[in-house]
């Protein structure tokens, strides 16, 4: 099957909106006629001045004459209102062409942006590890902005200027075959520096576009880690690499202008040329009698007023160019398919989960090449028991919390979720059971309430409250400026460490989940708060499944069942007194810990 061209992938959109683009080409048509019969006016007011100026002078002296400069008048007054009235009609066709050509391009640009965002939701973690953010948000924003210039202006001009290049030059046929063929020897020439300018506008329009996702890229990574730049006074050099990237960009946006630039005196060049040849010709033809002089006057209008539809042309081309790259953009990552979708084996009837966890036999690496971050790994946790993995870092602790939430699928192996395949459960109702709180904390730009009220949109005041004590959050928000509407800043950089860990459980725990996953979440909050936390979720032991990923092992001492990893393998499995018997590893770490204990406590 032959694959459809970027642009054709948006014809669905023209029969989308025709209630809107039909009656916008036939605005569009009007709008061209009207302003072809200008020309018509004012060649019948030139050859009326010869008429009336011999019939003027054949009576002069006499009362005739008066009537004759009456009508002169008259009929040179009624043609400038006809002129006029010509003028406004195409003036409002043309303002009625852009209300519905142009806001259906909007709507175009709303659909294709919705499209674009839900579809970048349903992809998984491996695309985002591949891409840059600020590439993405290139494409969000000003491809698709591009994309928009086609459905509307490029389309609007094109179709405006195809009905009065084909009517004008009807008129000028009907008036003189010859000197029409004349006017438009210069057009093949044109047509010829179009398309070579259109080829050459378009290799550069599409280096352009990939360098602003590079400077968008950088200005989005420097902003993010602004506070490691100015840990680490990495201003200058961030500065000098953003003027590098700047640099690129500026040079192909002014060798896009010089491209451009050149090309539009050749072609008004070209133009002018028209109206020479019909000055030249046309006064041949008068004198022969074959034309009027009206006739060259009419001539002359059709080609300047050409000129704007004929540049227009280019003009489209260029837009028309620069929306297909986009789209090529777009469709690269709309047909993308993401890694973790609904099995065609899902059953639908499961709504909920218990939160008995599986893993036989699971194995997992990135790629097809890479090395296996997890191997052979089998365990089974009764719902609402709590299943503790401890490792050194890098030994694939997250990864396989990563794949209960089946944010990772594995690459063999079955993940069971109370004995049915993860495969066969649908991806909202496992997730929906989920309450998940990763290393890296991420707040949004909002109040305290609404980061927290995020993991249960229809959450109470009450249940928000409760949700932050259990955390241990409550007593601080309440020494916030303005409590629960405190604004916590972009990634919530006005909190600290603790704090927004602290507000990511919270968050997790406001969803009342089958499953909770803590991935090392305490890791910033001091013992005391870890010991008060840990109490709050033990009231809750049996209500819930509980994972918690951690290096300490005051957190994970309490578990039903304790997993150590290491290098993606399980060595050692037990509660806390079973694993100190075998005295492997998890007993080396519990020793450690404890003497870095007692070492503080005498400091």
């Amino acid at each position: 099957m032959e694959e459809k061209k970027p642009l054709a992938r948006l014809n669905h959109y023209f029969w989308k909106y025709r209630r809107l683009f039909v009656p916008g080409l036939l605005f569009a048509a009007i709008s061209a006629a009207f302003s072809v019969a200008v020309p018509m006016m004012v060649r019948t007011a030139i050859d009326t001045i010869p008429r009336f100026v011999n019939l003027y002078n054949l009576y002069s002296g006499t009362a005739v004459q008066d009537y004759f400069y009456a009508q002169f008048f008259a009929c040179l007054v009624f043609l400038g209102l006809i002129v006029i009235l010509l003028s406004l009609l195409s003036g409002t066709c043309t303002f009625l062409m852009r209300q519905t050509i142009v806001v259906m391009s909007r709507h175009v640009e709303f659909d294709l942006r919705n499209q674009l965002y839900d579809h970048l939701q349903s992809l998984s973690r491996s695309f985002y590890v591949s891409t840059a953010t600020g590439d993405l948000m290139t494409r969000a924003t000003s491809d698709i902005e591009q994309v928009r210039r086609y459905i509307g202006p490029a389309m609007m001009y094109l179709a405006r200027a195809f009905v009065f290049v084909v009517a004008a030059l009807t008129a000028m046929i009907v008036i003189s075959p010859r000197l029409t063929a004349f006017a438009v020897i210069p057009m093949p020439l044109l047509a010829i520096s179009v398309f070579f300018m259109a080829k050459v506008v378009h290799s550069r329009s599409d280096a352009l576009q990939n360098q602003y996702s590079t400077l968008t890229s950088r200005v989005q990574e420097a902003l993010a880690g602004i506070r490691v730049l100015k840990a680490y006074t990495r201003e200058n050099a961030e500065a000098e690499a953003f003027e590098q990237e700047s640099a690129v960009y500026k040079d192909r946006m002014l060798d896009l202008a010089r491209v451009e630039a050149g090309w539009r005196p050749i072609f008004l060049m070209l133009i002018g040329m028209s109206s020479v040849i019909v000055v030249w010709e046309g006064g041949r033809l008068a004198a022969e009698g074959a034309i009027t002089i009206g006739n060259i006057a009419e001539y002359i209008i059709y080609v300047t007023m050409m000129t704007w539809p004929v540049a227009s042309l280019g003009f489209v081309i260029t837009m028309i160019q620069r929306a297909s790259a986009s789209m090529s953009r777009l469709c690269a990552i709309l047909d993308t398919e993401p890694d973790i979708q609904n099995d065609a084996n899902m059953d639908p009837s499961i709504k909920e989960i218990d939160g008995r966890i599986e893993f036989d036999n699971v194995g997992f690496k990135y790629s097809e090449n890479g090395p296996w971050v997890l191997k052979d790994i089998s365990f089974e946790a009764e719902a609402g028991s709590t299943l503790a993995i401890v490792g050194r870092t890098g030994s694939g602790k997250s990864t396989m919390v990563e794949m209960v939430a089946r944010l990772l699928d594995p690459t063999e192996g079955v993940v069971r979720m109370d004995g049915i395949n993860l495969k066969h459960i649908s991806v909202n109702t496992l997730r929906t059971s989920i309450g998940y709180v990763p290393q890296d904390v991420f707040l949004f730009s909002d109040t305290v309430a609404n980061n927290i009220a995020f993991g249960n949109l229809e959450a109470t005041q009450e249940e928000i409250e409760q949700a932050t004590k259990e955390a241990e959050l409550l007593d601080n928000i309440a020494d916030f400026p303005e409590g629960f509407e405190t604004f916590v800043g972009e990634r919530g950089i006005t909190l600290s460490g603790g704090q927004k860990q602290r507000s990511s459980i919270a968050r997790a725990l406001i969803r009342r989940p089958s499953v909770l996953i803590l991935d090392d979440a305490l890791s910033a909050v001091d013992t005391n708060t870890e010991s008060k936390i840990l109490s709050h979720l033990r009231s809750q032991f049996g209500q819930r499944t509980i994972i918690i990923v951690s290096h300490r092992i005051s957190a994970v001492q309490d578990a039903d069942l304790i997993l150590v990893l290491e290098e993606g393998r399980i060595i050692e499995k037990g509660n806390h007194d079973e694993l100190l018997t075998i005295d492997g590893l998890y007993a080396d770490l519990y020793k450690k810990q404890l003497l870095e204990a007692e070492i503080a406590e005498l400091t």
